[in-house]
C-alpha cells in the first residue's frame, strides 16, 4: 500500500471510529500538512456519493464549508478546550443521512475531542528510586537522608529511602536498630515503618530497635513521636512519646515506660548500657557488633542477669573480659564462635 492509499485508509478508519491512539496521532500530523488536503476531500467525497441525502446542496455551498473548517482549524482546539467537553461533542449523527459538510464537521470536531482528552489525562509520577542501605555484623554507619536528617544505623541493620522524598511525606522503611535526628518540617511528616508498625514524627530524635523475632522498642530523646500499628485495614495507636519515654510493642501488646535520655542519645556514639538484662540479650547485642557467634554450655547460664556498660569501638577481647568479670564467667574463642563456660 503506497503512501496516498495508506493515509486515505487511515481518514475512512476514523470516519468509521476504528482507530487507535497511535493512528490518532498519525492523523493530527496530516492534518497539518496543506498538500495532503485534497485527501480529506476525496474521502469525505467518497462518503457523500455513498449517502442519499434527504435536500440537495450545491458545491459552492459545499467548499465555503470546507473553506471555513480548513481556516478555523487551528483556533478550534483553543475554542473548544475554553468550553469544555460540551463545546467538542454535538450531535454526530441525528439521522442516517448526513451532509458533505456535516461529515466534515464530524471529523474535525472529533479529532479535537479525542486531542483535548488525550492531553487531559493525568500524567503518572514517576516511579522514585529506592535505595537499601545493609550493615552487617560488624558494622555501624552514619545515612544522611535527603532531606538532611541524620541517621545512625546498627549493625546488622537495614534502611530503605528513596532517593529524593516527594509528596506530603517522608518516609523511610527500617529492619534493625537506628537513632534518628529527623530535620524539622511541620509540612512534612517523617514515618519510618518497622514491620506493621509505624512511628510519625515532625522533627525530633529517638531510637528504634526492630529486629525480626524481637520486641520492638521505640524511646524519645527530643520532640514528639506517635507510634501506631497498621494491620490490614485496622489501625490501633500504640503510644505518643515524648521525652524521656518509650514503648516496648511485642505479641500484640504495647507496654509504656521510661527511658534514660542520656543512655539512648549515647547508642549512636557507640556506647551501650545495659540495666538488668540478661547475659543473652548482651550476647545478642555483641553478636552483631563484632559479627561472632556466641554458645553456651550452659543454658541456665544464658539467662542470669547483669548490668553492665559497653562500647562498640574496643576490640571484642577487651569488651568480653569486662563481660565475664560483670558476670562471673569463663569464655574460650575459636575462631569466631565465643564459648561461654
Amino acid at each position: 500500500m503506497d503512501l496516498e492509499n495508506r493515509n486515505k485508509h487511515l481518514i475512512r478508519k476514523y470516519i468509521n471510529k476504528n482507530c487507535t491512539p497511535q493512528e490518532m496521532e498519525e492523523l493530527q500530523k496530516l492534518m497539518s500538512l496543506p498538500e495532503v488536503q485534497h485527501l480529506f476531500e476525496e474521502v469525505l467525497s467518497e462518503t457523500w456519493t455513498s449517502l442519499e441525502p434527504e435536500n440537495d446542496i450545491d458545491q459552492p455551498h459545499l467548499d465555503l464549508q470546507l473553506n471555513k473548517f480548513y481556516n478555523k482549524l487551528n483556533n478550534q482546539e483553543i475554542d473548544s478546550q475554553r468550553q469544555g467537553k460540551s463545546a467538542f461533542i454535538r450531535v454526530l449523527y441525528q439521522r442516517r443521512y448526513l451532509s458533505y459538510a456535516a461529515i466534515w464537521a464530524v471529523f474535525v470536531i472529533g479529532f479535537f475531542t479525542y486531542r483535548f482528552w488525550s492531553s487531559s489525562k493525568p500524567v503518572a509520577e514517576p516511579r522514585v528510586a529506592m535505595r537499601e542501605m545493609v550493615n552487617p555484623y560488624g558494622r555501624r554507619s552514619k545515612i544522611i537522608l535527603p532531606d538532611s536528617s541524620e541517621v545512625f544505623l546498627g549493625a546488622g541493620s537495614k534502611l530503605t529511602v528513596p532517593e529524593v522524598f516527594t509528596g506530603n511525606l517522608r518516609e523511610i522503611s527500617l529492619q534493625g536498630e537506628a537513632f534518628f535526628q529527623v530535620t524539622k518540617n511541620p509540612k512534612k511528616p517523617f514515618i519510618i515503618h518497622t514491620g506493621t508498625v509505624q512511628t510519625k514524627v515532625l522533627g525530633t530524635s529517638f531510637k528504634i530497635e526492630a529486629f525480626k523475632g524481637q520486641p520492638l522498642v521505640v524511646a524519645v530523646v527530643t520532640g514528639k513521636v506517635r507510634v501506631d500499628n497498621y494491620t490490614g485495614k485496622s489501625h490501633s495507636s500504640l503510644a505518643v512519646l515524648t521525652p524521656g519515654q518509650k514503648v516496648t510493642y511485642n505479641h500484640g501488646q504495647a507496654f509504656a515506660g521510661k527511658a534514660v535520655i542520656d543512655d539512648v542519645r549515647s547508642w549512636k556514639d557507640g556506647r551501650q548500657v545495659f540495666n538488668d538484662q540478661t547475659l543473652k540479650n548482651i550476647t545478642d547485642v555483641l553478636e552483631r557488633w563484632y559479627n561472632v557467634h556466641v554458645q553456651y554450655q550452659n543454658s541456665k547460664k544464658s539467662g542470669e542477669r547483669i548490668s553492665v556498660i559497653l562500647q562498640a569501638d574496643r576490640p571484642f577481647n577487651n569488651i568480653m573480659n569486662v563481660l565475664s568479670a560483670t558476670g562471673h564467667f569463663k569464655y574460650a574463642v575459636k575462631g569466631n564462635t565465643v564459648i561461654i563456660n
